[in-house]
C-alpha cells in the first residue's frame, strides 16, 4: 500500500501543502472555506484513521517576503544578494524568498505594502523598518494576521516585531565617534555628518552614539547639523561639498548611511582626503577602494551575508516554534582599516 501524504490531502482538498499543514497544525492564516476542505480530504483519505508512521510528511515549504530599500548601492545590491542565497540554508524546509523593493521615503506605499501581506500568501516577514507615521501600526497588524515579523538593519523596537537582526547601532555609532576622535587628534574644528534619513532608527542610533563620545571624550571638536542624504549618491555628494565651502575648519567628515560614492567622488575632485578625517559604514567596493588609497581612515561594516543567514534562521524557528540560538544570531561589528581589508 501506497503510503499517503500530505501532497495528497493538498491535491484533493485543492490547496497548498502550507495550508494543509496550517490545518493539520491548527494554525491561523486560513480561511474557513478552505480549512473545510481539507478536513473533508482528511476524512476521505481516512488520515484520521492511519498510524502515525504512514502520515509521511514532505519537506515543508515556508515563504518568507523581504521587503528592502528601492536605492541603487552597493549595501542594497548586497543585502538583495545575499536574501537570495540563504533560501538554500536548510535541510529540513523549503525557504522561498520573495523580494520586494520599495521607496522608504514613500510612508504611503509601506503601509499598503505590509497591509497587503497575509497568513495565506507568506509565513514570514522581514523589512527594513522606517519609523514613519503608520508604518509600526501596519507592522503590528501583519502580526496580528499570523505572520512571523523580523526587522534587519533597521528597526522599530516599540512595534510588535518578534525580532531584530543587525548589528547595535548606538554602539557602532561610539566606535565610529572613537575613531574620529583619535584619528583627529590635537586638532580643534567641525565635524560633518551626514545620515541617509532620521526616518531610519539605525541612522538616528549611530548619530545618538556618534554625538555621545564626541561630547563626553572629544570636546574640542563640534558636530555640524546632521544632514540627511536619503543614501543617494548625487545628494551625499552635493552636502558634501556645500559643508566644504562653508566651514574653513572642517576637519572631520562621518556617513552614517550608504550612497557614499559622491562624497568619494568630490573628495577626490578637490584632492583634500589627506586634509579630512573620514569614518564611513558598509564595506563596498568602492569604500574598499577608498578605504586602501587612504581618502578614507576607517569603516564600520555589518556582514549582509550574516544578517540574510540569520534572517532566514529567525523566522524559520519562529515558524516551527524552536527557540533561535541567540549567539548564532549576534551580528558583529566589524572594523576595517588599510591595513586589516579582507
Amino acid at each position: 500500500m501506497r503510503k499517503a501524504t500530505v501532497h495528497d490531502l493538498a491535491a484533493l482538498a485543492g490547496v497548498s501543502t502550507a495550508t494543509v499543514d496550517r490545518v493539520l497544525h491548527n494554525r491561523p492564516g486560513v480561511s474557513k472555506k478552505a480549512r473545510e476542505r481539507v478536513k473533508a480530504a482528511i476524512h476521505e483519505l481516512g488520515f484520521g484513521q492511519l498510524p502515525d508512521d504512514l502520515m509521511e510528511a514532505p519537506k515543508r515549504t515556508l515563504r518568507f517576503l523581504f521587503l528592502l530599500p528601492k536605492v541603487n548601492t552597493s549595501f542594497a545590491r548586497a543585502i538583495g544578494e545575499s536574501v537570495r542565497a540563504a533560501a538554500n540554508l536548510s535541510d529540513e524546509v523549503n525557504v522561498i524568498n520573495d523580494i520586494h523593493r520599495l521607496d522608504l521615503r514613500d510612508n504611503e506605499a509601506i503601509v499598503r505594502e505590509l497591509d497587503d501581506v497575509t497568513a495565506d500568501k507568506y509565513d514570514g516577514l522581514a523589512l527594513f523598518a522606517v519609523d514613519a507615521p503608520g508604518v509600526r501600526q501596519a507592522m503590528d497588524r501583519v502580526v496580528a494576521r499570523g505572520v512571523q515579523v523580523v526587522t534587519m538593519v533597521s528597526d522599530i523596537p516599540t512595534s510588535k516585531r518578534h525580532h531584530f537582526v543587525g548589528i547595535d547601532n548606538v554602539a557602532a555609532g561610539r566606535v565610529a565617534g572613537t575613531l574620529m576622535g583619535r584619528f583627529v587628534g590635537q586638532r580643534k574644528g567641525t565635524i560633518g555628518v551626514i545620515a541617509g534619513s532620521l526616518r531610519m532608527r539605525d541612522h538616528v542610533d549611530r548619530y545618538f552614539g556618534f554625538e555621545q563620545i564626541l561630547h563626553a571624550r572629544f570636546p574640542a571638536l563640534r558636530i555640524l547639523p546632521i544632514e540627511e542624504g536619503d543614501s543617494l549618491q548625487e545628494r551625499n555628494a552635493a552636502i558634501t561639498r556645500r559643508l566644504l565651502e562653508k566651514h574653513d575648519d572642517l576637519v572631520g567628515l562621518y556617513s552614517a548611511a550608504a550612497g557614499n560614492i559622491g562624497i568619494l567622488d568630490v573628495l577626490a575632485d578637490l584632492g583634500i582626503s589627506d586634509k579630512l578625517v573620514v569614518v564611513m559604514h558598509e564595506l563596498s567596493e568602492h569604500v574598499r577602494a577608498g578605504l586602501a588609497s587612504g581618502t578614507i581612515d576607517a569603516v564600520i561594516n555589518q556582514d549582509t551575508g550574516h544578517i540574510a543567514r540569520s534572517a532566514v534562521r529567525v523566522l524559520t524557528a519562529f515558524c516551527s516554534s524552536r527557540p533561535i540560538i541567540e549567539a548564532q544570531e549576534k551580528i558583529r561589528i566589524d572594523i576595517y582599516l588599510a591595513d586589516n581589508l579582507p
